[in-house]
């Protein structure tokens, strides 16, 4: 996986040596289920094209590869979804952070990251224009029951559709980098009643480990501020 962020401000140039831009945003689909591509600004012109992501040819630490300036088309001023900046807050009001950052899998986002946790991106119940909610998702799977019926010598096969509402579980995993040096709120303790931290006490790497050993490491995201 890899971080969107990584592709903001890189240069984009052609293997025709006709194009020398950056890219200025991400442009995913509106559900922010994949990233569709990236607009990318001409440095001399300053006009703005779209790049889709699957018309990159390789990507590097200083720079994205395309084949041609064929592979750009002149943007049009639309939403480009990005979710960066934008608060989140789970379905009880309890906020989350802003996202800083998104994992994607190729084209496909996997998980959300805020300055204080990430997610994964199956748990995300809403966007909207400054907000987006955090929550379980209710889904409605179908099975298909076969009922069969005798009748005298025939035999008849009924379908019914049997609808189950479920509810799933999700996860928050804590950013590391954003608990460093917060200061826990109240004592957080581990099996067998260990403590991990005290109250008071400032996060550091040795609590970090701690709280991973314990499997506490999410906690450390409510207990500190």
């Amino acid at each position: 996986m890899e971080k969107i962020s990584s592709y903001i401000s890189k240069k984009v140039i052609s293997l025709e040596g006709e194009f020398s831009g950056y890219v200025l945003d991400v442009i995913f689909d509106e559900k922010l289920d994949s990233v569709q591509g990236f607009l990318v600004v001409d440095e001399e012109s300053e006009e703005t094209f779209v790049l889709k992501k699957g018309d990159i040819k390789s990507a590097s630490e200083s720079c994205v590869m395309i084949d041609s300036i064929l592979a750009l088309t002149k943007a049009i001023e639309e939403d480009t979804f990005n979710p960066i900046n934008k608060n989140v807050y789970d379905t009880n009001g309890v906020y989350l952070g802003k996202v800083i950052d998104v994992l994607v899998h190729g084209q496909a986002v996997k998980r959300i990251i805020t300055d204080n946790c990430e997610f994964f991106k199956r748990f995300l119940r809403k966007i909207g224009k400054k907000n987006i909610i955090f929550g379980k998702r209710i889904t409605s799977k179908v099975k298909v029951k076969e009922l069969f019926i005798a009748q005298d010598t025939q035999q008849t096969v009924a379908i019914q559709n049997v609808t189950n509402n479920q509810s799933k579980p999700y996860r928050i995993f804590a950013n590391q980098n954003s608990i460093m040096g917060r200061t826990m709120q109240s004592d957080l303790y581990g099996y067998n009643n260990e403590i991990i931290a005290k109250k008071f006490d400032i996060i550091n790497q040795n609590i970090i480990n701690r709280a991973k050993l314990h499997n506490k490491l999410n906690f450390l995201v409510y207990y500190s501020k």
